[in-house]
């Protein structure tokens, strides 16, 4: 995919934000920042300031890490980012329009004078093939731009691809109360102004976890405006890619978990259940995640070399990676002679 195939939607979007670079435009809700995160950005930057939350403040960006911005604009969350992330950081803002990256461009100049380094570059792109390396980022965030997509599930595995195993990502976007009619999506103007692109926040959840993302909060929500009978809100959202079973399997290497607390019980997203306070076996990819954030904070997990259990057998009794024999055609056809114990004797498939 690249911008000059894009689709009519797009090109919409795209001409909309291109004319937001070079007057200001009344687009969504922008969010306000503490003078304090902006004093070293330039003033003229705030007049194309377009968002719907606040993500980065929310997101907890840390020195040395690698941030990306969807749909960086003039780059004013870069910027900020680039005050939290510091000299040993790296913030990569990714934008398709080229009236905001020249902006960018120009702003970064000032920034990077008053800050006394550089570690912002905006790179041109669409947000359904991110111009980043796999598993290379920290933390993407995205300001109202998730909207703007039409193919949001795209986007998500984008995400996903470039994050670091424990990388997070922070967004904020605006839903609707319920699902947007066809004829209403159709019209391009209100998509390019952050409308009628909007989903509900179950689809919006459902779509995160389907993609592998864990660790779902909200963090933030308000209400927006009510157009065309329906009522638009801003919802700030983090995720995490962590480990799952199920997508390693389960293999048990002898892990018990105890749940800290504060309720009585909780369950995970792969339904494991966990009472306070009671050790609960649980597999490798498990005893990975609740060592990582979010859950660290509530979970200890314990090493328990009694506990470990051989590798999982397949299907038909065989060891991981040994190749099943042919099925026999009764379920007591003797054993095939092995000396991997490739079958067992309660198989149907030993010949």
């Amino acid at each position: 995919m690249n911008v000059e195939t894009l689709d009519s939607k797009t090109k919409t979007v795209g001409a909309v934000y291109a004319d937001a670079a070079a007057r200001p435009a009344g687009l969504c809700c922008p969010q306000s920042y503490q003078s304090e995160f902006t004093r070293h950005i330039p003033k003229q930057a705030f007049d194309h300031n377009y968002g719907c939350g606040s993500p980065l403040l929310k997101a907890g960006a840390q020195a040395g890490e690698t941030v990306v911005d969807l749909g960086s604009g003039v780059g004013i969350d870069c910027f900020v980012a680039a005050r939290l992330v510091g000299p040993t950081g790296k913030v990569i803002g990714v934008d398709m329009t080229d009236a905001m990256l020249e902006r960018a461009h120009e702003f970064n100049q000032e920034v990077a004078a008053e800050l006394g380094y550089n570690v912002v570059e905006f790179r041109k792109g669409v947000i359904e093939q991110l111009p980043v390396e796999d598993n290379s980022v920290d933390l993407v965030i995205s300001n109202c731009v998730l909207n703007l997509s039409l193919h949001q599930d795209v986007v998500m595995k984008e995400i996903h691809r470039i994050l670091r195993p424990g990388g997070r990502l922070v967004i904020s976007d605006i839903v609707v109360d319920r699902e947007v009619a066809e004829a209403d999506r159709a019209n391009e103007q209100l998509w390019a102004e952050c409308y009628t692109g909007a989903i509900p926040v179950n689809k919006l959840v459902s779509t995160y976890e389907s993609l592998g993302f864990l660790g779902l909060t909200q963090l933030d929500e308000s209400t927006w405006e009510k157009v065309a009978g329906y009522h638009f809100g801003s919802i700030t959202l983090r995720a995490y890619k962590l480990p799952s079973s199920k997508v390693s399997g389960c293999v048990y290497g002898g892990h018990a978990a105890i749940y800290l607390g504060p309720y009585a019980s909780v369950k995970d997203e792969e339904d494991h259940d966990f009472v306070r306070f009671t050790p609960t076996e649980v597999c490798d990819a498990t005893a990975a995640r609740l060592r990582m954030a979010p859950y660290s904070d509530n979970f200890m997990v314990l090493d328990l070399p009694a506990l470990a259990k051989a590798a999982p057998l397949s299907a038909c009794g065989c060891a991981p990676g040994v190749v099943c024999p042919p099925a026999a055609t009764t379920a007591t056809a003797a054993p095939a002679a092995s000396t991997g114990g490739c079958c067992d004797n309660q198989s149907s498939c030993c010949a």
